[in-house]
């Protein structure tokens, strides 16, 4: 069979082509290289916060449900592991937003009056026990995330970390909100893992994670200043 000869001037344009598309192809694999596995992360996230004596957090809710008596909107405090926690907060009492002091020292709970400012006894809030179990608490949350996406680069307030998406049982939530999930729901989440200390700095939970809460409710739980001395008493 005769063949036509391809010119030249079409394999002199044809080779830069074919080579940039093999440079290209190369940068792709060893960025991919570079980029952990979600499971691993997440596993190793799990043995670090394990390890943890103490953290910062912060906690906000967008569009929170108004079940309860007391719904928290925002948190800001400190947990001492393995059971004691102390928190200024934000919340929700029969729909009006107050500003209220927490402790919670193993099985006793402490919030104060928003009129009067005095403490008393309560029940139902952060509960730094879950929080620090590894069967309820944030390595479990950590450890129940279905269908982990590929980590992407990202940080939080400036730390550098790998975000991952996933799905998650919403019971399994309920170190931080406190209780109330309807049964069989599920939400997205995104967890941010430390790129040099593998600790969680972000958890953040998207949809029904306790009653009255919709599709539109977020809550992000922020974690930090790990490690840090503290020292927390019962008010009363």
């Amino acid at each position: 069979m005769f063949r036509h000869p391809i010119p030249s001037r079409y394999l002199r344009s044809a080779v830069p082509g074919g080579l940039l598309a093999l440079i290209l192809a190369l940068a792709a694999c060893a960025g991919d290289a570079n980029t952990p596995n979600a499971q691993q992360l997440i596993s190793q996230a799990q043995a670090a916060i394990q390890k943890v004596t103490s953290y910062h957090f912060n906690l906000n809710a967008d569009n929170p449900g108004s079940g309860g008596l007391l719904v928290i909107k925002t948190a800001d405090g400190d947990v001492l592991v393995p059971d004691k926690l102390k928190a200024s907060a934000n919340a929700l009492v029969i729909g009006n937003t107050v500003q209220v002091q927490i402790i919670a020292i193993g099985d006793k709970q402490y919030v104060t009056d928003p009129i009067s400012g005095k403490w008393s006894s309560t029940t139902g809030l952060l509960d730094p026990r879950t929080l620090s179990d590894s069967q309820t608490g944030v390595a479990a949350i950590l450890g129940h995330i279905q269908n982990p996406s590929t980590p992407t680069d990202s940080n939080v307030d400036g730390t550098a970390c790998w975000s991952i998406d996933g799905r998650l049982d919403a019971k399994y939530l309920t170190a931080i909100t406190g209780g109330g999930t309807p049964a069989g729901t599920q939400v997205n989440v995104t967890t941010c893992i430390g790129k040099q200390d593998h600790l969680p700095y972000l958890i953040r939970m998207s949809g029904v994670t306790v009653q009255g809460d919709t599709d539109k409710t977020v809550r992000t739980f922020k974690l930090s200043k790990f490690g840090e001395q503290l020292t927390i008493v019962a008010p009363i």
